[in-house]
């Protein structure tokens, strides 16, 4: 799987940039918020990736930070909501907003984004309720959190971590106290740290 990718910006969009990558171009769809965040064409850029697989077609999404792709992955997860209205419903809300929304039941602001309706509105308040409430206790989705979270080297560190057992969100939340505490640490002793914390 392609977890992420860096390279040179040859072409953007709001919604789809083209990454060089030592010659090879790959197209990615991305959301408004990470658009935001890009470079002029030209400039070097990295982004975490999502590879969706159906039958006819593998694409590539594209994100800046790894609150983006996490809730990209909740969305696809309820039923009814494919990759192109998951991406829809991120550029219209900040993560923080929608975590919140979703959260606190607020079926109206949901229902507000494009091609949301009340019942995919409600679909998503039952599916991820809970779960990004979890999310928001372990303090995952906490402001400070966020550069944290956009950090390669924690997100590599997390994949270790969820390839060994143990649980993501746990290896996130105990991550990201570790590297809070000593932000220059190596990828093996940034890994040992957190398996003697975990």
């Amino acid at each position: 799987m392609i977890a992420q990718l860096e390279g040179v910006l040859s072409e953007k969009t709001p919604i789809r940039i083209i990454l060089d990558v030592n010659g090879v171009g790959y197209e990615l769809l991305i959301p408004i918020s990470t658009f935001d965040k890009m470079g002029e064409v030209g400039s070097k850029v990295k982004l975490l990736t999502y590879l969706h697989v159906r039958e006819d077609i593998l694409q590539l999404f594209g994100f800046s930070t790894l609150q983006e792709k996490r809730m990209f992955a909740h969305l696809i997860s309820v039923a009814g909501i494919g990759p192109k209205l998951a991406l829809g419903i991120l550029s219209g809300r900040t993560v923080g907003d929608l975590t919140r929304s979703i959260v606190n039941g607020d079926t109206a602001n949901l229902t507000q984004l494009s091609g949301v309706g009340k019942k995919t509105a409600q679909r998503i308040l039952i599916e991820l309720r809970d779960k990004l409430a979890k999310e928001i206790t372990a303090g995952e989705l906490a402001p400070a959190s966020d550069e944290l979270l956009s950090n390669v080297k924690v997100e590599e560190a997390v994949l270790a971590l969820v390839s060994l057992g143990h649980n993501r969100n746990t290896a996130e939340s105990i991550l990201l106290k570790v590297v809070g505490a000593e932000p220059d640490l190596a990828l093996d002793e940034l890994i040992k740290r957190a398996l003697q914390n975990i």
